[in-house]
This record gives structure tokens, sequence and C-alpha cells, in this order.
């Protein structure tokens, strides 16, 4: 048992010190060393560009983001197809967990905010998927996008590289490395990373081999001694749902499990 820790954590130095000694050597030498590196190797490096350690031991993560989002989200029964083409802006608080629960609040700005109504949130509790439409519940009947949702949070990107996901390398694309995490045999979430920086170009998660979400992500910033994206556009089945400007992150308030629950909250 002690023989096997202490091989565990050989593993582990030696990956910690090879992704900083590649993110310290220049760019053409960083592409022809990182070509040998499995895919939990590249993503051990990746984490290291955005945090390291730091980044190893978040439990909570809180966005607050404004931008436009599809006015499709919200439509009425009677609302024509007019809606995918046009985009509402909104105010975002998206709340995660280590646990991979996810919550999204959501708050309409000028006149759409000046026609009150109920709260409007999307949940996914670690089992199910739901939330309310401006004080409506509502319910998703399709599991599989909602906990896809919630495994593009930060904490995939650990258990990957900790051994509790299967990981695979795939074929380089462009200016990027490509490396897909295994959740079960349908669900999948690939990451393209920079080959310049070793940051997250892009997310997308599949379903039985379908791409169902995609996440651009750039604008990248310190936080604290992290490095985070501050834009992110999202995708749903190739359609752009959202186009989001980050405003702040919040590391370190902890968030309590019941926001996590088909309930609102204040």
């Amino acid at each position: 048992m002690f023989q096997h820790l202490l091989k565990r954590k050989s593993i582990l130095l030696t990956v910690c010190c090879l992704a900083i000694a590649l993110l310290a050597i220049p760019v053409t030498t960083q592409n022809s060393q990182a070509d040998d590196l499995s895919g939990r190797e590249l993503l051990s490096v990746t984490r290291v560009a955005h945090g390291g350690a730091e980044y190893a031991g978040l439990q909570y993560v809180t966005v607050r983001a404004d931008g436009f989002v599809n006015a499709s989200a919200f439509a009425s029964a009677g609302a024509t197809a007019l809606t995918g083409a046009v985009e509402v802006k909104v105010g975002l608080a998206d709340y995660q967990d280590r646990d991979m629960r996810r919550r999204l609040d959501i708050s309409p700005m000028g006149a759409m905010a000046a026609m009150g109504g109920g709260p409007t949130f999307l949940v996914y509790t670690g089992t199910q998927g739901g939330g309310m439409l401006l004080g409506n519940e509502i319910r998703v009947s399709e599991i599989s996008a909602s906990r896809q949702w919630a495994m593009m949070g930060f904490n995939t990107l650990n258990r990957a590289i900790e051994g509790q996901l299967v990981t695979k390398r795939q074929p380089d694309q462009g200016n990027n490395y490509v490396v897909e995490v295994e959740f079960t045999n349908n669900d999948t979430v690939r990451y393209w990373i920079n080959k310049s920086n070793f940051l997250i170009d892009k997310v997308a998660t599949r379903y039985k081999s379908q791409v169902m979400i995609e996440e651009d992500r750039s604008d990248y910033r310190k936080v604290s001694c992290m490095t985070l994206p501050f834009r992110i556009v999202t995708k749903l089945r190739g359609q752009r749902l959202a186009d989001l400007t980050i405003n702040s992150y919040d590391l370190q308030t902890v968030v309590p499990s019941g926001r996590f629950t088909m309930t609102a909250m204040p």
C-alpha cells in the first residue's frame, strides 16, 4: 500500500515537472516534446497552465457574466421561428461544485426585465435537470443534455488527471492538441488545447458520438493564481445559444447544497 502511494506520487511529480518544463521552453520545442505525451499527460500540462495546484484544489466556482442568449430560450408557445435569429441581453450567475452539480440563474435585462415574472434558472442536481422559466416550473426530459452541461464544469479536468475517467488522445487539429475524456460509452468530453500556451480553446460534449454542446473559450486573464477565460460562446447542436462576457469569478465562497435543487432561492 505504502509503496503504491509512493509510486503514484512519483508519477504525479514527474508529470508536474514535465508540465512546468514545457511551459518554460520555446513553442517549437514544446510542440515536438508534447507530441509524445498521452492524453492524461497533456491534460496535466493544461491544468498547470490554468492554475496548477490551485485549480486542482477548487471546491466551488461562481461565475457572473452578461451577454446575449438565443431568444428561443424565452419563447412562449405562440412565438414564431424568428426567435431563433434574435438574441436577448441577460445577466447570468453560474454555480458549480466539485460533485459536478451546476446551476445557472438568468436575469433578463432592459425591456424584458420590465415585463416582470418569476425567476428563471436551469439546474442539474446530479441526477436530474430542470428549473424555472419566469416563475413556471420546467423539467428537462432529455437528461443527457443537462448531464453533459454539468460535465463541462471545472472538475472534469481534475477527475481525468487523477485517473477517475478514461482519457484518449485524438488527432491534432490545426493549432490544437485534442484529448477526449470518457464518462460512459455514450458520454464524452473533448478538449482542444492550444499548442502555444496549453490553455483550453474549445470544449465539446458528445452523446452517442453526436456533438451536443460546444464552448469556445478565449480572452484569458489572471484570477488569483489561475488563468481563466473571460469570453465564452456556447452552441447547442450547432446553433449558437449564448455569447457571454465574464465579469467576475468567485473561487472561495461555498455554494450551499440547496442551490442545486429544483426550487428557487433568493
